[in-house]
């Protein structure tokens, strides 16, 4: 095994340690049986029955069946007599099961739609960078990229498996790689905005995060309007930096493909525009899969969330994210809304099963329509190696 491959696996399976270790931390905070608990005035717990539920766990009266033994209980969650309170607590897997399949199925649309319009918008930066790749091509390839990011594992992505098979298309190698980037990179800002925006509706619950996004939205505005400026950059010599610098070939690429971009900034605004009710899009299916799943959040507080998730977990931390993305919603959802759980005593732990839950469907969704990609993959000539994808890396700087 050479050198960068060797280096390679281990940074992979690190990415699997640290998502197993989340997955199994998020676990251990969560309910994944169902319970019933009775508590005192004070919030003690006097009982505690695991079980499972019967039938609809919103229902006025709950069906529950001990795990002990002994007959099916009727109860009704509320207050009893001598002060007690009766509280009934699905478990993760409950949800699941109960889910509204109407809804979930209205949600898991939102998802086609948006992939599909994203290809448009991909379709949109190959054209300017004078890569001639048909709408349908760009359509095929984007499935073929959520299939890599979603069902492959290994160092793949999806991102890399697109700019490979764009270069081969149009035997140009810099270009497609650079404008799979600025994609997914004015993809994140969209996302950005979306939720720096929302927040502002919502600032009361959700001043810290609020601070967080415009803080980060206005410092990469200041260095892009630093950076694009010709008078900053003939002050600090950036473009004698740039060939100083290990792999400057491929910097001074990336370089010139950001300031060929600042050539097409209308036609940039626009692309953010469209991508931000893209990404709204997303969001509704979100809110449509969290409905489905009981989850009593108003869609107010997940155009705030989930876009703040999406964004870390897109980070390359664990594959496709798995782990990262639920310890966020379990400790986000968590902190900003137990307040829709009214009387619940240990409100966050709720709250957190009830994200999980949802995490984990729309993972799965995500999965299934990721078969799409597998079928355009099928029907795919000349299907891209994990070799022949690091020659195209290697051999960047062969292109000016």
């Amino acid at each position: 095994m050479s050198k960068g491959r060797g280096s390679g696996f281990w940074m992979q399976v690190l990415k699997l340690a640290l998502a197993a270790a989340l997955v199994l931390f998020v676990l251990s905070r969560v309910d994944l049986v169902d319970r019933s608990i009775t508590r005192d005035r004070s919030g003690e717990v006097v009982e505690e029955v695991e079980g499972t539920i019967l039938g609809d766990w919103q229902a006025p009266r709950i069906r529950f069946r001990p795990s002990e033994g002994g007959e099916v209980r009727e109860l009704r969650p509320g207050p009893l007599d001598g002060g007690l309170r009766l509280e009934v607590r699905p478990g993760l897997p409950t949800y699941v099961k109960q889910i509204r399949w109407w809804l979930f199925l209205a949600g898991a649309m939102f998802f086609f739609v948006v992939a599909s319009f994203s290809s448009l918008r991909w379709w949109w930066l190959l054209r300017i960078n004078d890569l001639e790749v048909s709408i349908f091509q760009a359509y095929r390839l984007t499935w073929i990229g959520i299939f890599f990011n979603n069902l492959v594992p290994g160092l793949t992505g999806g991102d890399l498996v697109k700019a490979f098979y764009v270069a081969r298309l149009t035997g140009k190698k810099a270009r497609p790689i650079m404008a799979v980037l600025v994609d997914r990179a004015l993809g994140l800002i969209a996302l950005g905005l979306v939720a720096a925006i929302a927040v502002l509706f919502r600032w009361e619950a959700f001043a810290e995060i609020g601070l967080l996004i415009w803080a980060g939205l206005l410092a990469l505005l200041l260095g892009s309007t630093l950076f694009l400026s010709r008078r900053v950059r003939r002050r600090f010599r950036l473009d004698r930096l740039l060939n100083r610098l290990p792999a400057s070939e491929v910097l001074k690429q990336c370089d010139q493909a950001i300031h060929f971009y600042r050539d097409h900034l209308p036609g940039i605004f626009v692309w953010l525009l469209l991508s931000m009710l893209n990404h709204v899009g997303a969001v509704l299916g979100v809110c449509l899969i969290a409905d489905a799943l009981g989850m009593g959040v108003p869609w107010s507080e997940h155009l705030v969330l989930v876009p703040v998730i999406n964004i870390g977990s897109a980070l390359p931390l664990a594959p496709s994210g798995w782990g990262v993305g639920e310890a966020m919603y379990s400790f986000l959802y968590g902190k900003y809304c137990t307040s829709f759980l009214e009387g619940a005593v240990d409100a966050a732990r709720i709250m957190g099963t009830r994200a999980i839950a949802l995490s984990v469907v729309y993972r799965i969704h995500l999965m299934l329509w990721s078969l799409l990609g597998a079928v355009f993959l099928l029907f795919q000539k000349g299907r891209a190696s994990q070799e022949e994808m690091s020659h195209l890396m290697e051999d960047l700087d062969e292109e000016a």
